[in-house]
């Protein structure tokens, strides 16, 4: 099997670790690119938003702190992204948003389960501190998550996901000697 790097408008600089016979036929991206382009448009984002996002997170979830994920946070790839892009229901409403009320990137669980319990209660039992900062001062609306170009709408050797990147093909040489 032998390993390209393809540069695409759609794509931040490459994929160094795609395989050939994965390449789209016709579109300008690979499948899974395109799907995290799909959701990131229901939501209003553009690769370089989502990861100005996840760079003022410190590329940890926002509520658990969780960076363990056993993914690379998408783009470049080497499994489906776990993250969600949690927004203000009272903006726009279950299942896309205008962009404007992105609050942050969670984890499936702070997503569905726990931030959903904690709206839910009265005003006077919402005690929680990492809660209420969250939810008065997202890190999607906060000025530092301004996309910086050069950084965050380029494939860098400094970024996470460049990192991860190179530990997927130290994983895949070790295997293969």
């Amino acid at each position: 099997m032998t390993w390209t790097r393809r540069a695409s408008s759609g794509t931040p600089d490459a994929h160094p670790h795609q395989p050939c016979d994965q390449q789209p036929q016709r579109g300008r991206v690979c499948r899974r690119c395109r799907q995290l382009q799909r959701r990131m448009w229901r939501y209003g984002l553009t690769i370089a938003r989502f990861n100005a996002v996840l760079r003022v997170q410190n590329f940890a979830i926002a509520l658990c702190g969780d960076n363990e994920e056993e993914d690379d946070f998408g783009i470049p790839h080497t499994k489906a992204s776990n993250w969600h892009i949690d927004h203000d229901h009272t903006c726009c409403g279950p299942g896309s948003s205008c962009g404007n009320c992105v609050r942050g990137l969670l984890c499936r669980q702070c997503n569905m389960e726990y931030l959903p319990a904690y709206e839910r209660l009265p005003a006077h039992m919402r005690d929680s501190a990492l809660f209420n900062t969250y939810l008065t001062d997202p890190p999607a609306q906060r000025p530092e998550a301004e996309v910086i170009k050069g950084r965050d709408n380029m494939y860098l050797p400094t970024s996470h996901a460049f990192l991860m990147d190179r530990k997927f093909a130290d994983a895949l040489e070790a295997a293969a000697g």
